[in-house]
């Protein structure tokens, strides 16, 4: 944990004078123009832009209702960049049965904007749902709420274990998912286990492109009861997806895990990725740790050193955007984004006296070699 002493304080705030509000990058103290929206109402898990700047938060609701994900649109207009908590969350739709979203995506199209999200997540022991089979696409719409099976959503999927999530980069042409492979696969491919939470990068116009396909889902789907829309069972679940194992990747990412390597990539738990043109961001971290970004190429090197964000330390920042205190510590990173060139951070902290809020903070795009 970074200590501030007094000169440390005072030269940290000549540095935000001296650079008065020019963007800075993640190894740099916050200014006025890294905050994209601040100090919001919302648990959130993931975030992602439309064309139009709108920001899209991914809730997932810390309660008994584990079965429901909710997305929340704020419109550009309503972005928050005071250091007053606002409790306004926006226009949302839910998501029913989508489990844990540590990748989600936002597609602009002709008919509006499109969400990507996990699907068909299994529920746990713990009433918490998981092991999400397939990723999802539909249609925002606002004040509805959407089953896997309903009308309009669309199925992509690939044969994995464990969770699958997703990524977008609808500029460059590109989709990403990450996911593990079958054992069996995983053992024949000769996988280093320390680098097994794989991230493959499709063409996105050929997933889109790829015909329907039905199959059944080859893991039962336990989901329902604890005031779910259905009751608690286990079922074989036969529907069409796109079936991606019928294309060929542009590439395909081993990240580390666990932390041991040099770097100690991965030695904390890990927040999620974004696909870039030609690099995978990789976002890890917690409260007693801090928060890392680690840049991948398509062929698994690291091209961006594992850096530390230099605000999920202690410091004056926290206080001067009223996102967060020393007496709380709590600032945690959910997701990655790179939109229009810039960086972006999701970040969830807490203040004492006015409690939990989510953020999103923009930085410089930067390769730490």
């Amino acid at each position: 944990m970074q200590k501030y002493t007094f000169g440390a304080f005072a030269a940290s705030v000549m540095l935000l004078f001296s650079c008065g509000s020019q963007l800075g990058g993640i190894d740099e103290p916050l200014t006025a123009k890294n905050m994209y929206d601040l100090n919001r109402r919302v648990i959130s898990q993931q975030f992602d832009f439309d064309k139009d700047g709108n920001v899209y938060y991914v809730e997932l609701t810390q309660s008994h209702r584990q079965h429901l994900v909710n997305i929340w649109r704020v419109t550009r207009d309503k972005l928050n960049r005071t250091d007053k908590l606002t409790l306004y969350k926006g226009d949302s739709m839910t998501v029913v049965f989508a489990g844990h979203p540590t990748g989600f995506a936002v597609e602009d199209t002709p008919d509006g904007p499109y969400i990507w999200v996990s699907n068909y997540a299994s529920k746990l022991s713990n009433g918490h749902y998981w092991l999400s089979q397939t990723i999802s696409r539909m249609k925002f719409i606002p004040n509805t709420v959407r089953m896997p099976d309903g009308e309009g959503v669309e199925h992509f999927w690939f044969p994995h274990r464990a969770e699958i999530n997703v990524a977008l980069d609808q500029k460059n042409d590109l989709a990403a998912f990450s996911f593990y492979y079958n054992y069996e696969d995983e053992a024949s491919k000769h996988i280093d286990t320390s680098r097994n939470r794989m991230i493959r990068v499709y063409k996105l116009s050929e997933v889109m492109a790829t015909p329907l396909e039905e199959i059944t889902l080859p893991n039962k789907w336990y989901r329902g009861g604890d005031g779910a829309p259905l009751p608690y069972d286990s079922v074989e679940v036969r529907l069409k997806v796109h079936n991606l194992s019928r294309l060929n990747p542009v590439g395909e990412v081993g990240t580390h895990r666990g932390g041991n390597n040099p770097e100690h990539i991965n030695a904390s738990a890990w927040q999620g990725f974004d696909v870039d043109k030609e690099v995978i961001w990789f976002s890890e971290g917690v409260t007693s740790t801090g928060t890392y970004l680690t840049g991948y190429a398509f062929d698994g090197t690291v091209v961006s050193h594992r850096t530390k964000v230099l605000s999920s330390d202690i410091c004056p920042e926290w206080e001067k955007f009223g996102i967060c205190d020393a007496a709380r510590h709590q600032y945690e990173n959910e997701g990655v984004r790179v939109w229009k060139g810039h960086l972006y951070l999701g970040m969830f902290t807490h203040k004492t006296g006015s409690g939990y809020r989510s953020n999103v903070m923009k930085f410089k795009r930067k390769i730490f070699k």
